[in-house]
């Protein structure tokens, strides 16, 4: 705690209203966490006189020191004591007892709750309510307690004989008093009402030597309670509502009567039917009601409640009763009055004070009425407007239309909103929102026009320039996608017969620009382009910004010649080089081309063909002009069809893998099978591969299948070993797409760990398109399955952009000789050679070779002269059902189990 300096150099005043340290009254502050452990975080240094240990070891975090000295089971309960005030409270209070050192103390502990980096904790101060007990020293203080005990008793009876003299003097002049306290008490409360409430009821009680009194408003049948003054807690309290209507008897007397005099409440006929709910469980024999009327009616009641013996209530306490009643009726209306004038007050400062223009207008159309905020907006003064008609205000002429005009909003309802244009004093234009409203009289006649409205200027220029940046393409400042869109819809909402062609630009490998370049190279090519094809166009087209890469032009009166004509020149444009950043850049161009109405009547569907065709040009090589089709849409309706089934297929148990059986060449011995996935559908039938991996591929399902087709195939390999057929090495396709999976090498090994197939009866069979595109993770996943012991082949050897460096990049095992190279084996010549050369050159490599596609003998023959290793063709078998496989294998001489 802070110290003080001697207070013998301040001025006495400051001496004397210096409050005393919390310390030096023996309360002790402390902070520590809400929670039943009650450790503390501080406590005042100041405890160590007072508790015999030191704050450090109270506030220890470890082992709660300090609950410790607490009873065990009292710490929880005080807990939850604490909780259930703080719900009602901010602040609580409890008693508990601290066993220490120097004995055991009754503390008192006050304090509230507060939040500090997220933690509920409380704060206060402990306070011991009585001195330690020391055994050495309990004769003396029996003694002193004792000596304490009689000088208190006489102290209290001297304190009794006092009370009840004075209590004698309040009863003879209480009448007189308590109207002399009403009269003269001036309220200080907001709330007149409740203190005259409380004012009258306590005096009320004093006065009449009741146990209590309270004060109720009666809203219809409902008793709701303003207040209640208890004798014996010597407070104020808050009864619960009471619904009347239960009590008819009462009611009637209440509505008939200035009282109820009820000297017998058990037996008295107004009364009595309060006696099970009210009278017996509250102990009252006597009451003393007076009904509060403003205005004639019963607002509200006073009631007097005796307990003890029967009363009987003399005249002049009834008289007084309703006395009592009428002044809380005045102070109603005081209430009231005073209400309904500061109501009147704020509500015109808040007009005068208000942002918004407020006009008040008669029947006639005369301004009655403007506050600041109108002059503000329109420069008009109220002197100039005030007493003159709308029509004649050059601020407010389009308004007397609104007003006066039978067909307007206005003239059918009550009220109307919305935006107007109009014209300050100085003849600037500015735009307003107005809400306007009808005011009718007590007779329901109208009587004038109330109109609040506000400059909304700014906002509309804000909005525009909002609107602008919403339709414009920032890098390009052509339109962008929704602004097309909606000069789309225009144009069809007009119902034009003549034709309108849309085209749809794509630049082709943009993506390789800004890869290679950079995309600000990339951005200031774009703004380029975009300046050529503004410039090629003519006024009256349409040019957007489609897309990152995509422009599109919409062209009014334009048939399908006309616009593949301007197509060509858009791609002719394209080919011309651009300088950009010191540096000469060539790009080409796709464009797909939809023409309506002949390929679709709205904007929707002129888009989708448009877009259509233009994934036709780019799958056809790019650099051209695709027109849309029918047959586009069949293939895009086909390959929908198959991507929302065969997300089905795989769970369906639809997709199927057949084998076909490859052959040792030198000894006719089965050596292993290539897996190749069918898919057999419900009602399509068996779908080739080719017609459902490449939607796999674009939707990410061919990781899961995959994943699927290599557990199938490590199964089948297992159970062909186990049914004697020896050592089946079984080889899978791998798509590129499979490698973007990270989890693709440990997939992998959880398969043949789970299906118990050794490594070396997997062989994993590659694209040329993997090696040519491969990333260093790809190289390194490579490594890893190869690292497993797989067998890695390259699939269709020669067919693409095939390098023999991939032969010392990548860890090859084996190379499958493409089936475009077999087939004309022996009549073409090339053929042959080439064959005969990728065997002698993987030969010499330590590669195997795999030759697909024998169909004859003689190729058979050319392959065997030449050393081919292994073959698979028609010449052995089809692709064989796993089902049937077992039976088809049997036929071939397998090499035993190693």
């Amino acid at each position: 705690m802070k110290s003080h300096t001697d207070a013998a150099s301040r001025p006495a005043v400051e001496v004397v209203t210096q409050l005393p340290v919390p310390s030096r009254l023996g309360m002790l502050r402390f902070e520590r966490l809400n929670e039943a452990s009650w450790t503390l975080l501080f406590l005042d240094s100041s405890c160590e006189a007072q508790l015999g240990l030191a704050a450090g070891e109270l506030c220890g975090l470890i082992g709660s020191p300090y609950a410790s000295l607490m009873e065990p089971e009292e710490r929880y309960q005080l807990h939850d004591t604490i909780q259930l005030q703080l719900k009602d409270s901010p602040h609580y209070k409890v008693h508990y007892k601290l066993h220490t050192p120097l004995g055991v103390l009754h503390l008192v502990e006050l304090g509230e709750a507060f939040k500090q980096h997220g933690r509920q904790l409380l704060r206060g101060y402990l306070l011991s309510a009585e001195e330690p007990v020391f055994p050495d020293r309990q004769p003396q203080q029996s003694e002193l307690q004792i000596q304490n005990s009689r000088l208190q008793a006489s102290l209290e009876l001297y304190q009794r004989s006092q009370e009840e003299h004075l209590q004698h003097l309040v009863r003879s002049r209480a009448q007189q008093s308590m109207i002399v306290r009403l009269a003269r008490h001036r309220y200080s409360s907001d709330n007149q009402v409740f203190e005259a409430a409380q004012l009258i009821t306590k005096a009320a009680c004093e006065t009449f030597n009741v146990a209590r009194a309270s004060l109720w408003h009666l809203r219809q049948e409902m008793l709701d309670p303003i207040t209640m003054f208890s004798t014996d807690i010597g407070q104020h309290e808050l009864p619960t509502p009471i619904n009347a209507s239960k009590y008819p008897h009462y009611l009637a007397a209440l509505h008939s009567g200035r009282a109820i005099d009820a000297h017998s409440a058990m037996r008295d006929p107004r009364t009595r039917e309060l006696a099970e709910t009210h009278l017996l469980p509250r102990g009252v024999t006597a009451m003393l009601d007076a009904s509060v009327r403003v205005a004639g009616e019963v607002v509200a009641v006073l009631c007097l409640e005796h307990v003890g013996t029967e009363r009987v209530w003399q005249a002049d306490e009834i008289a007084f009763a309703g006395e009592l009643a009428d002044q809380f009726a005045h102070a109603m209306v005081n209430q009231q009055r005073r209400s309904a004038n500061s109501e009147l007050q704020l509500f015109r400062r808040a007009v005068e004070q208000s942002a918004s223009a407020f006009l008040l207008i008669d029947r006639e159309g005369i301004v009655e009425y403007v506050n600041p905020s109108f002059t503000a907006i329109t420069l008009f003064s109220p002197d100039e407007v005030q007493g003159r008609r709308l029509s004649d205000l050059p601020a407010l002429a389009n308004l007397s239309d609104l007003l006066f005009d039978a067909h307007s909003n206005l003239a059918q309802q009550n009220s109307w909103h919305g935006e107007f244009r109009s014209r300050r004093k100085s003849l600037e234009p500015y735009w307003g929102h107005l809400s306007i409203s009808k005011v009718y009289g007590g007779d329901g006649e109208l009587t004038h026009y109330i109109g609040i409205y506000e400059d909304i200027t700014q906002s509309k220029l804000a909005q525009q320039r909002i609107e602008r940046l919403a339709y414009t393409d920032n890098l390009t400042r052509l339109g962008n996608r929704p602004a097309f869109i909606r000069s789309m819809e225009e144009r069809f909402s007009a119902h034009s017969e003549k034709p309108t062609s849309l085209l749809l630009v794509d630049i082709d490998n943009f993506k390789r620009i800004n890869d290679s370049l950079g995309h600000q190279t990339g951005d200031k090519l774009l703004m380029s382009l975009a300046r050529r094809l503004r410039n090629s166009l003519n006024a009256n087209n349409s040019l957007a910004r489609f897309a990152s890469n995509e422009f599109a032009v919409l062209l009014d009166n334009c048939d399908i010649a006309e616009g593949q004509r301007i197509a060509g020149q858009i791609l002719q444009t394209l080919d011309k080089p651009l300088f950009v950043d010191n540096q000469l850049i060539s790009v080409t161009g796709s464009v797909g081309l939809a023409c309506a109405p002949l390929h679709g009547e709205d904007s929707h569907t002129l888009m989708k063909h448009a877009g259509l065709a233009l994934h036709k040009a780019k799958a056809n090589g790019k650099h051209q002009v695709q027109v849309f089709t029918e047959t586009l849409n069949a293939e895009a309706n086909y390959k929908l069809f198959v991507e929302n089934n065969l997300r089905r297929a795989l769970t369906q148990n639809e997709l199927e893998v057949f084998y076909q059986p490859k052959l040792d060449l030198r000894s006719g011995h089965l050596t292993g099978m290539e897996a190749l996935l069918r898919w057999n559908h419900p009602e399509k039938g068996m779908i080739n591969p080719d017609q459902f991996i490449s939607v796999a591929e674009d939707t990410g399902l061919i990781i899961p299948i995959g994943k699927w087709v290599a557990r199938q195939a490590c199964r089948m390999s297992k159970q062909l070993t186990a049914l004697g057929l020896g050592d089946i090495q079984v080889a899978i396709n791998l798509s590129p797409k499979q490698f973007s999976d990270p989890d693709l090498v440990g997939s992998i090994a959880d398969i043949l760990e789970e299906e118990q197939l050794p490594a070396y009866l997997l062989e994993l069979e590659l694209t040329e398109s993997l090696l040519l595109e491969a990333t260093d993770d790809t190289r390194q996943q490579l490594n890893r399955l190869k690292s497993l012991g797989l067998t890695l082949a390259m699939d269709d050897f020669g067919t693409g952009y095939s390098s023999l460096s991939y032969l010392k990049k990548f860890p090859i095992d084996v190379i499958k000789i493409d089936r475009s190279f077999i087939k004309d084996i022996p009549d073409n010549q090339d053929d042959m050679e080439i064959t005969s050369a990728v065997i002698a050159m993987a030969h010499n490599l330590k590669l195997k070779v795999v030759a697909e596609g024998i169909e004859n003998s003689a190729q058979l023959s050319f392959l065997r002269r030449h050393k081919c290793d292994t073959g698979q063709g028609y010449l052995f078998d089809r692709p064989i059902p796993g089902r049937d496989l077992l039976e088809s294998l049997r036929r071939y001489p397998c090499r035993p189990a190693t």
